[in-house]
């Protein structure tokens, strides 16, 4: 199934522009194109260590602090839908490398940052270089590669993003202990500066689409997309403001005019008659609940091991990396059991466990072993494993084979939205916990019994996740009809 499924992807790309190579050059491509890739996907797991560091340096409350991860997620999140078409109309080497570029500069402007609003600003460009890279490395590989051998490399790239993913959280940690929050960045430049060169030295230069020229990107729409997701994010930051409503308001008005002109668009942004297909859109949803609950722990972790277990924070990152390890241990074996028997007994056992998984960390005692919270981190990373193949499968298998890009890059767009969303929800979620024990919305991480405190409100979190692993678990759909 996976095979299949790669293949009706690289179908779509016109052999026109394709331009296969081979021998050294090809797997000097391959290594130049996945690096970004990698990079990108350390960059989101990397940063989460040093949240504690961060909010030392900068006396920051954490409803603030989120804004580093969220608006980097939120820019790629907003520009995914458009960096692909960018590509296919100006030429997909330039624009890839183009965004190799930025992502490094946006990784210098955050290592030098003066304050932590030229950070914010800092990880929102290098977003946009991230968006670039990740919209067209997946492309790239399907344009060079020849057709037998593209389910190889394509599977290949799962292995580059579990091996960045992996590494983030003890590379974070290590660095932050020895050389401080800055070298978490500083690291980016080599690395990039090679993907940059490689990209230049050995990708083919595509030719631009004919069928996708610029006159065709729907730019209003893309537009309205940005305004619906970024106030719709200002709106769960500033959730206990009238603020808050006011974004709801703006958040509410975009959507339904974003929805009135994408029905009538010529090239819509995104065509809107896939969320008419009853399996499609609820995997959609079962996949956005399945982000929120992954980055609640991912989010909080950091905070919990620091102030109240006293964790150093080199270990901090390597106490992360249980749930990758798993993850990717466990993996494999879903997909083959997916291929077996389909989407629903491994996807729901999948988010059986991450329910579990959250059951426990609801309940957790105080001064547990960190040996204990090792293991339900596997069983987080287990239940991801199982999940995430079922879900990406049932949302691809809903639609035909035209539209299976389409579906990959809506898929995209769902794993952002919904990390930036569920960092914002834990937020929420913890402020709510502490107004409930009467500690108010942002209790000073300075006072000595902080670490108490953000015991209290970790556990609050985790008592309302078990709402979304529900959500998840019976918005999980088989698709109805067999793809064509």
């Amino acid at each position: 199934m996976k095979r299949g499924l790669v293949n009706s992807i690289t179908t779509l790309r016109s052999p026109a522009r394709a331009e296969v190579i081979g021998g050294r050059r090809l797997w000097l491509s391959f290594a130049a194109a996945t690096t970004g890739t990698f990079m990108v996907n350390v960059d989101s797991s990397v940063v989460n260590v040093a949240l504690p560091v961060l909010q030392h340096q900068f006396s920051l409350s954490i409803a603030r602090l989120e804004w580093v991860i969220t608006a980097y997620l939120l820019v790629i999140t907003g520009l995914l839908p458009v960096t692909g078409r960018l590509a296919d109309a100006l030429g997909r080497r330039d624009v890839f490398a183009a965004g190799v570029f930025v992502f490094v500069m946006g990784s210098v402007f955050s290592a030098v940052s003066p304050d932590f609003s030229f950070l914010i600003a800092a990880r929102a460009f290098q977003a946009l270089g991230g968006a670039t890279i990740m919209a067209n490395v997946m492309a790239i590989i399907a344009l060079i590669f020849p057709v037998e051998q593209r389910g190889r490399a394509l599977g290949m790239i799962g292995s580059v993003v579990a091996a960045g993913t992996l590494a983030g959280p003890p590379l974070g940690g290590l660095l932050t202990a020895l050389l401080g929050w800055r070298s978490i960045f500083w690291i980016n430049v080599p690395v990039g500066m090679w993907g940059l060169w490689g990209s230049w030295r050995y990708l083919p230069r595509f030719r631009p689409d004919p069928d996708a020229p610029l006159k065709r990107l729907d730019w209003v729409g893309a537009l309205l997309f940005m305004v619906v997701t970024s106030s719709l994010q200002f709106a769960l930051q500033d959730s206990m403001t009238r603020w808050g409503l006011i974004f709801i308001g703006v958040t509410t008005v975009s959507l339904l005019w974003f929805i009135r002109w994408e029905r009538h668009a010529r090239y819509p942004l995104i065509p809107l008659r896939l969320f008419a297909i009853r399996a499609f859109s609820r995997n959609l949803l079962s996949g956005m609940a399945y982000w929120i609950l992954m980055m609640f722990p991912a989010f909080l972790l950091p905070f919990y091991l620091r102030y109240d277990m006293h964790v150093p924070v080199s270990v901090i990152g390597l106490s992360l990396v249980p749930q990758a390890l798993t993850m990717i241990i466990v993996a494999p074996f879903g997909g083959r059991w997916l291929d077996q028997v389909g989407v629903l007994k491994p996807g729901r056992l999948g988010m059986g466990l991450l329910l579990f998984a959250d059951g426990l960390f609801a309940v957790l005692p105080r001064h547990v072993p960190l040996e204990a919270i090792w293991g339900v981190l596997a069983l987080v990373g287990a239940g991801a494993g199982l999940y995430s193949s079922p879900n990406n499968a049932a949302v691809l298998n809903s639609v035909s084979a035209a539209d299976t890009g389409l579906a990959s890059s809506l898929l995209a767009t769902q794993r952002n939205l919904g990390r930036a969303i569920g960092v914002a929800l834990a937020s929420i979620l913890l402020s709510l916990t502490w107004i409930l024990y009467g500690l108010g919305p942002s209790p000073s991480h300075l006072n000595p019994h902080y670490g108490e405190w953000f015991f209290w409100g970790f556990r609050g979190v985790f008592v309302a996740s078990l709402g979304f692993g529900l959500l998840g678990l019976l918005t999980l759909t088989a698709p109805a009809t067999a793809r064509n």
